[in-house]
């Protein structure tokens, strides 16, 4: 037998079925895992010692948006080094395609501040993802298109749910598994329940998915959670409902989120194909158009920008604020972060109530001049905030039905990226599962890889990934435990994660003795693929 291209040897595997951990060498040929057992007289270009070592299927972040940012770090620096070979990608209805002649200026206003300086040069979907491809990335990118996009390109035609669904149907030609919705911000907030249903129908008989940022998760949660299984049932669609949770002290109804997490368990057991997913820390990222009130984002961007700059406009918008982070209209602004401001750079990291000492004014000034200059980019825009309890945290990464991901993207520590991304959501958000939740007793590392790998995979149809068995594909992390427990996941990062050593995508080693090999053998998944 001719020799393998790499052994692993000495270490324990978590294999991501949820099995016990388990000693065990691994063998790699090609982009396939050769054998998992232990073999004594494998031979092999390449032997790896991983005595003391975990080996794990790489990560798979179920809910992603690293494909704003896949075309100005292609290598993935944060994410790769986390051990993350795997992203599911297009989730809350925003991807840069499809785009209209109209929205080609924001669309290359956004991917500048993710670092990228090319041509906005696609119109559609397949042209964009296979710009993004041609790279190519380091990691493997499963996609979604984004329903606000193709609200946006279908704006101007005559009959525009007609040409939304033609173009959902040109993304799933391209490769699509579906598509996702941000309904609580955009144009996704002013889409009725039978657009959707519509567009479910159209991505159901392809047998695609919706995922969604439902309409609601404070007051009107239950309401949300209904019009989600509505659209999901007259579809007949594969479902994922993103990032399930209550943001703290907003108003929700006693044992809402209770309701909606036993909703999902019974939805299951009726058999529609339907899981949720949740985030590592108690804050995450946001549009801060998210907190402007319909009658004034239902203009355009740009028409938006220059009525903040009316003190009457403002005036009303205080007023009527109280919505997407509803503590922001409680006046708990210590809880918010400028994210990403390409005008403001000088403030991203800050709370606003920095901010407003800085500035001289107050925090919804500050907001309301950081979107006026930002204009028709103003959607770019993000803030970052303290949203959840450490309890409600726990039970939903806890939830047998929630898998585990970050909500963020991949960033790297130069260029446009560095500075807006120094938060430890980017740099530590996967492993933080593995250094705080599972030694917190949240959950057990073999459930937690099982809900980061084998599930993940399971559930949108990555055949041959997420687990360490022959025959499936060579996506493979080596952790050192010393690393990851070690590691301070909460404070801010100086360095990209280090606890994954060794990380292999489709048998090509990107991270050697964590370092970045510079390789990039990512490829874009499709359904069953």
């Amino acid at each position: 037998m001719p020799a393998l291209d790499f052994l692993l040897t000495g270490a324990q595997i978590v294999d991501g079925t949820g099995a016990r951990a388990r000693r065990a060498d691994i063998g790699l040929r090609g982009d396939r895992i050769e054998f998992v057992g232990l073999s004594p007289d494998a031979r092999a270009v390449t032997t790896v010692d991983c005595t003391g070592m975990l080996i794990t299927p790489g990560l798979i972040d179920p809910h992603s948006h690293s494909d704003w940012s896949a075309l100005g770090n292609p290598d993935a620096f944060s994410t790769i080094h986390q051990g993350v070979t795997t992203e599911v990608v297009g989730n809350c209805g925003v991807t840069y395609a499809p785009i209209g002649d109209d929205d080609v200026d924001a669309t290359a206003g956004a991917l500048r501040a993710m670092g990228y300086q090319g041509p906005i040069d696609w119109r559609d979907f397949g042209e964009y993802v296979a710009r993004v491809h041609s790279g190519p990335t380091a990691q493997n990118l499963m996609w979604f298109v984004g329903h606000t996009a193709l609200r946006s390109a279908a704006r101007r035609a005559t009959d525009g749910l007609r040409e939304q669904i033609r173009l959902l149907e040109d993304a799933m030609d391209a490769g699509a598994i579906g598509f996702s919705s941000g309904l609580e911000y955009g144009s996704g907030r002013f889409a009725t329940t039978e657009e959707l249903v519509a567009l479910a129908r159209a991505a159901g008989r392809r047998d695609g998915m919706y995922a969604s940022h439902i309409r609601n998760r404070d007051a009107d949660l239950d309401a949300a959670v209904e019009e989600f299984f509505t659209i999901v049932t007259a579809g007949g669609v594969r479902a994922q409902l993103s990032h399930l949770n209550v943001r703290h002290d907003t108003g929700a109804p006693p044992g809402a989120w209770a309701r909606a997490a036993d909703r999902v368990v019974a939805e299951r057991r009726r058999g529609t194909d339907v899981l949720a997913d949740m985030t590592p820390y108690p804050h995450g990222i946001g549009m801060a158009t998210g907190l402007l009130p319909g009658w004034l984002v239902e203009r355009p961007a740009a028409e938006v920008a220059a009525l903040l700059g009316d003190r009457e406009i403002r005036d009303r918008v205080r007023l009527d604020g109280d919505r997407y982070w509803r503590f922001v209209h409680r006046g708990q602004w210590h809880r918010v972060r400028l994210g990403v401001s390409t005008t403001h750079p000088e403030w991203e990291g800050l709370s606003f109530p920095e901010i407003a000492e800085r500035h001289g004014t107050d925090e919804w000034e500050c907001l309301f001049d950081i979107l006026a200059a930002a204009g028709a980019e103003m959607g770019g825009v993000q803030l970052l905030g303290d949203l959840f309890s450490a309890d409600h945290l726990a039970e939903a990464i806890g939830h047998d039905h929630f898998l585990l991901g970050v909500d963020a993207f991949t960033t790297c520590r130069h260029g446009a990226l560095d500075g807006r991304t120094r938060n430890p959501l980017f740099y530590h958000g996967h492993t933080h599962y593995l250094a705080h939740h599972v030694p917190a007793g949240t959950l057990t590392l073999e459930t937690a890889i099982h809900k980061m790998t084998g599930k993940v995979a399971e559930h949108f149809g990555m055949r041959d990934r997420g687990e360490l068995r022959a025959g499936a594909f060579a996506d493979i992390v080596v952790f050192d435990p010393a690393v990851i427990d070690r590691t301070d996941t909460w404070g801010l990062p100086t360095r990209y994660a280090e606890a994954a050593r060794h990380v292999w995508v489709n048998g090509v080693p990107v991270v050697t003795d964590a370092v970045h090999t510079g390789r990039r053998p990512g490829v874009m998944l499709t359904h069953r693929s």
